[in-house]
């Protein structure tokens, strides 16, 4: 083998390793690329998760409050309330709720409180009355002291939406009426967009919401509210670390990537955490809890001046 033939030997091994070289650097430079456009498109649904999920609960509230509104001056109802006619302030609110639910195709419950914060009826069981309220219901106690309507997320038996507005005569308390919805249509609503909805309570509470402790219990710290729930990312949440939550942020577990933020009552109290899923198409570790927007636009109560 002459020199020339070495040379070109030496180039060729060159040539070699230089298109190795670029072809590997150049697979990894698409293979980074796409994972980075992968984790951009995550991060982007859960935003939009997170957004969706907060005007809906908004939009559940102000229904809530319009309802509750809505009862609190109507004539019927408030002849028969003054007038103490238990039974017909019954069935005058149970016929209320049957044609408003026909209408719009909310299901939601009413109770109606006395001047002392006494529970006067309840729309679910008209044998329940005299019910002292006052020392767990702080939006009751509220309601009575401002004058004023106020919805919020509250602990009662259940954690539910509550609108309640007072019921006054000549501009004196007389007692308030209270609009409660579940948050089944907030989680059908967001069923249709492709997210499943887990609504987690610290379970501090379990001792005022007696109705929910059966409930699956997570990490010995939370209480799943909703019995409606999707069973295959409900088992991903549960191996997911939820001990150092923020107010709001993302985190991925298997398959699935996961929003939340907090829910808080009209106190600034946090209850526990919205909970919002979707099965992630490419799947990433999105190891931390950051938070997702800087706006802090929480669920607590709201007050009609």
């Amino acid at each position: 083998m002459n020199l020339f033939e070495k040379l070109v030997g030496k180039i060729d091994k060159i040539v070699l390793t230089f298109t190795v070289v670029v072809l590997f650097a150049s697979l990894y430079f698409v293979y980074t690329l796409k994972e980075s456009y992968s984790q951009k498109e995550t991060l982007q649904s859960l935003d939009n998760a997170l957004f969706l999920t907060r005007n809906l609960l908004e939009e559940e509230q102000q229904h809530a409050l319009s309802l509750s509104l809505l009862l609190a001056q109507d004539k019927t109802f408030l002849e028969a309330f003054y007038s103490n006619k238990r039974k017909k302030a019954f069935e005058i609110i149970e016929q209320k709720i049957k044609s408003l639910q026909k209408l719009q195709g909310y299901n939601f419950e009413v109770q109606v409180h006395d001047k002392n914060l006494h529970t006067y009826l309840r729309s679910w069981d008209y044998s329940i009355k005299n019910v002292p309220l006052a020392s767990f219901r702080k939006g009751l106690v509220f309601v009575k002291k401002h004058k004023k309507p106020l919805v919020s997320i509250e602990v009662g038996k259940r954690l539910n939406i509550k609108a309640i507005s007072p019921i006054l005569k000549n501009g004196s308390f007389e007692g308030s009426i209270e609009v409660i919805e579940n948050f089944e249509h907030l989680r059908k609503a967001l069923a249709e967009h492709g997210y499943a909805l887990f609504i987690l309570l610290n379970k501090k509470y379990l001792n005022i919401a007696t109705r929910v402790q059966d409930n699956p219990l997570i990490f010995n710290k939370f209480v799943l509210v909703n019995k409606s729930y999707d069973r295959h990312s409900f088992e991903s949440l549960k191996k997911s670390n939820l001990h150092n939550l923020e107010s709001s942020g993302y985190f991925t577990q298997d398959k699935y990537a996961f929003t939340y933020f907090s829910i808080k009552n009209f106190q600034n109290q946090n209850l526990g955490y919205f909970v919002i899923v979707f099965e992630n198409s490419a799947p990433l570790m999105l190891k931390t809890h950051d938070e997702i927007t800087t706006e802090e636009a929480n669920s607590s109560g709201v007050v009609i001046q």
